[in-house]
């Protein structure tokens, strides 16, 4: 993997050393925040300064929206592609290995947004290119970060996800992360998500860092998601904006703010250390 410069320039600061220059997000589950979890990761840190930039496999355009500019989709090879040249597979991840690259050369992050159809050409892909190999030669610090809701398939798809993890790319930090925004982890006893979370959820926890990302308060995200905006947008903003946006009265306005920074107050101490964002505390469990 080269080391050499690449004409992409930035003014955002360089990665503190020891933080992951890049942070995997993805599960074989759609649905469960993985885009959520990929831009709260890229708006803290923002906040702290530093500006990452984005890939995105996936065909969903809120990431897009939200980072003009800033991120690079990787289109996946069709079958027919792959029929005629095998080498297509390895082609279409081109624009994530020139990132990966550019990460080595400027120590800027980059965050890798993974949809679920793609996980598994994600993992071949890996396992293909032996890309673990390239990370550790270059030295570089990578975590996978997988959500997971509280809901049985997408419960067992951390497990499938993260044990794939461990086999193609066993150099990079599995984390899992607790997305309660459809609800806490706690199951009525014997029921089908209480028994994949008791035999299954519970030991994986039990071997790799996790960290719990609690839900916003009801119906105060959704105005500004359909609005567009991102959660640095929202903290920063002055009441008046919040009302255009969300057409609330003053005091709701504030309420929503409110809730917001309250949230995103808390996925910083929860993702904080995982991301780079501080040193020397424990890992979230």
């Amino acid at each position: 993997m080269s080391r050499s410069k690449t004409s992409r320039s930035t003014d955002a600061a360089a990665n503190p050393a020891g933080s992951p220059s890049l942070i995997f997000v993805g599960s074989d589950k759609g649905g469960i925040g993985k885009s959520f979890v990929t831009a709260l990761a890229a708006d803290l840190l923002d906040v702290a300064g530093i500006a990452p930039r984005i890939v995105q496999i996936d065909e969903q355009e809120r990431l897009p929206a939200l980072y003009p500019d800033r991120v690079t989709t990787v289109s996946l090879a069709s079958m027919d592609d792959v029929r005629r040249d095998p080498g297509a597979i390895v082609a279409a991840f081109d624009p994530l290995y020139a990132a990966i690259e550019e990460s080595i050369a400027d120590h800027v992050p980059t965050v890798v947004d993974i949809g679920g159809p793609q996980q598994t050409a994600v993992e071949e892909y890996c396992g293909l290119v032996d890309l673990d190999a390239d990370l550790v030669e270059a030295g570089i610090s990578a975590v996978w970060l997988v959500p997971a809701t509280a809901e049985p398939e997408a419960m067992r798809a951390a497990v499938r996800t993260s044990a794939a993890i461990q086999r193609v790319l066993p150099s990079v930090r599995r984390t899992l992360i607790l997305n309660e925004r459809d609800g806490n982890f706690r199951f009525y006893p014997g029921s089908p998500a209480d028994r994949i979370w008791g035999a299954e959820l519970k030991a994986l926890i039990e071997t790799v860092v996790s960290a719990r990302i609690p839900a916003i308060a009801p119906g105060s995200w959704a105005p500004f998601e359909a609005a567009g905006k991102r959660f640095v947008d929202v903290v920063a903003a002055e009441i008046p904006q919040i009302q255009r946006w969300t057409g609330r009265s003053r005091p709701a306005a504030k309420v929503l703010r409110g809730d917001v920074a309250f949230f995103l107050s808390a996925a910083q101490e929860a993702l904080g250390d995982l991301i780079g964002l501080s040193h020397g505390g424990s890992d979230a469990q």
